[in-house]
């Protein structure tokens, strides 16, 4: 059956209910559509809804399909949104979900440029026109960092033993813990401006925190599990209750925790009422069979998402490589790709064969995913999904 991009919403909700009706086994337990964020917008919670319906078909035996994503580095590009442009060009079809980052500045003492203003609007309008779904993530300077900068997002050697205490201090309202509100903030500005328009977002902090010493943990990352915690709920406490901000998703993204490049994730979970979507960022070892993670990530009962990868999931066979399809073995609810690692390879300019060899196959194919019903779903204008429905 060709599933047509007007009917796809009515399948997505229709297996979700058979399953809920067939009842799910122990493997199998319906995820729950209820947010972290008491009374969400209307949107936010459609939006949560289609993500909770895609996870639970694929516990369950329901039509199985992932949101395709794009992350987008506004700081890099030619104009913000270049690279979901690109994904068309190339593919035919855009990315249902595209994310941009408030940080991590350009190198002054404030996170306000012109190109996170144009990241705003580029994500405001994707929504608005019914062309897919949005997010934002935030490479954060430490609280009082003078500069807005790469190098100020990691720790620095001065950090003594009790630094990220006074951050989260909030009894005593430490300096540190002030600085920290303040670059909230500025996000918290931002995503004011989506929630007046109607946009929800999927909002995703301080991802990360179990990377590993050697690989530059954020000044977040590594720390004692307890505090990171509460770094997260202090986060949280602002956007939600101090700043009203009821049109957040929010995500909770581990390194990969493979024991070389990231530790025990789970430690840092801050809990099931403070989060509603549980993803990875996998860069090592064998990115397109990410198993250990999809399974690791089933017992937290969320909807399960790759925040960041330099490969596309689908690529079918050739003679430079053999078939695979990641989206087959694991319906991610979300598949999203790292800003230009969609065609170089991470930090390089040097070409990342995986996704561009053979006239960019890997990208075609999985953009071009639709067997008997679309098992990608698309954004743009030409989108395999109905995003309309859910403004």
């Amino acid at each position: 059956m060709h599933v047509t991009r007007s009917s796809l919403s009515p399948v997505v909700a229709l297996t979700a209910a058979l399953a809920l009706c067939l009842g799910a086994g122990p493997a199998g337990a319906q995820v729950s559509r209820t947010l972290s964020t008491p009374g969400p917008t209307a949107q936010a919670q459609k939006v949560y809804n289609l993500l909770t319906d895609l996870e639970n078909n694929s516990r369950n035996g329901g039509t199985k399909q992932t949101i395709m994503g794009q992350h987008c580095e506004a700081q890099k590009e030619a104009y913000a949104g270049e690279y979901w442009v690109k994904v068309g060009d190339l593919s035919g079809r855009r990315p249902g979900f595209v994310e941009f980052d408030f940080g991590p500045g350009n190198y002054r003492a404030t996170y306000s440029e012109p190109y996170v203003d144009y990241a705003v609007g580029f994500a405001r309008d994707r929504f608005i026109y019914g062309e897919g779904i949005v997010g934002f993530s935030f490479h954060q300077s430490y609280p009082g960092a003078s500069v807005k900068s790469w190098p100020n997002t990691f720790r620095q050697s001065w950090m003594d033993y009790n630094w990220m205490g006074r951050v989260i201090n909030w009894q005593a309202n430490t300096a540190e813990y002030q600085a920290l509100l303040r670059d909230l903030s500025f996000a918290a500005d931002k995503l004011t401006v989506l929630r007046d328009a109607g946009v929800p977002v999927l909002f995703r902090p301080f991802h990360e925190m179990n990377k590993k010493g050697s690989a530059s943990p954020f000044w977040w990352a590594n720390q004692d599990p307890y505090q990171y915690k509460q770094l997260w709920n202090i986060a949280h406490d602002y956007l939600v209750k101090t700043r009203g901000l009821k049109n957040l998703i929010f995500v909770w993204s581990p390194y990969e925790w493979d024991g070389t490049y990231g530790g025990d994730a789970s430690v840092y979970y801050p809990g099931s009422d403070r989060v509603d979507v549980v993803a990875v960022d996998i860069y090592h070892g064998n990115p397109y069979f990410p198993a250990q993670f999809y399974t690791g990530l089933a017992g937290y009962n969320k909807p399960r998402m790759v925040a960041e990868t330099d490969k596309l999931p689908v690529r079918w066979g050739d003679s430079r490589y053999g078939t695979v399809s990641e989206l087959d073995a694991r319906p991610w609810a979300i598949y999203s790709v790292w800003g230009d690692s969609l065609v170089y390879n991470l930090g390089t300019t040097s070409p990342n064969d995986w996704n561009v060899s053979s006239n960019y196959k890997a990208i075609k194919d999985t953009y071009g995913y639709q067997g008997s019903y679309w098992r990608v779903l698309t954004g743009g204008s030409n989108a395999t999904y109905n995003w309309a429905a859910l403004r």
